[in-house]
């Protein structure tokens, strides 16, 4: 799969499969995570993995929107993440080479990005997330306050489909009576503008 079709295809997902992803692939959708670019190439990005059984179950209730009673969005419990990445922001090391916070919220972006194609081409699904309830997931994970929470993917093969259709009236997902997800996306002819307003 060449990259445009990666993109094209990747979909965020929610529900994934009861299944461990071994440890090198995880590793190498990181090392993709790591090669992202960064302003003035600082990288003041490190990653945290968590595929341990029994932190999974502990970091899943620090993310806001699955753990909300009732759980509207989160998977339930045999379909839930069987990984995450906690991209973490070094604010020592940013405020002594003199980056900036937005140029490293956007190179955890990046990062984000390269993961989650990486991930795609081995089958992996994920879902970024930033409702991280962050004082709960630094106490569960033993997160140093240096750090800063950029973005946490969830990953897991993938138990649910995602597809995109045409915007009309509303941007926000939702299932079909088939449990399909639909994501209405704008038309490139709606957001693409050419060399002035």
């Amino acid at each position: 799969m060449d990259v445009y079709e990666a993109i094209m295809k990747r979909r965020t997902i929610r529900r994934f499969k009861d299944v461990p992803i071994p440890y090198e692939v995880l590793a190498k959708c990181i090392d993709a995570a790591r090669l992202a670019p960064t302003g003035r190439n600082l990288q003041l990005l490190d990653f945290l993995l968590v595929d341990d059984e029994r932190l999974l179950s502990e970091v899943f209730p620090t993310i806001a929107s699955w753990a909300q009673t009732p759980r509207p969005s989160g998977p339930p419990p045999g379909h839930r993440p069987r990984a995450y990445v906690v991209i973490m922001i070094d604010t020592v090391r940013e405020k002594e080479t003199g980056g900036s916070r937005r140029s490293t919220q956007v190179d955890a972006g990046m990062a984000a990005e390269n993961l989650i194609l990486a991930a795609l081409e081995q089958g992996i699904g994920t879902c970024a997330i930033l409702s991280a309830v962050e004082s709960e997931i630094r106490q569960v994970l033993n997160i140093p306050a240096k750090y800063e929470i950029g973005v946490v993917v969830a990953m897991g093969y993938p138990d649910e489909s995602s597809i995109t259709e045409v915007y009309t009236t509303v941007t926000k997902p939702y299932l079909d009576e088939h449990g399909v997800r639909h994501v209405p996306k704008r038309k490139l002819e709606d957001v693409l503008k050419r060399n002035k307003l």
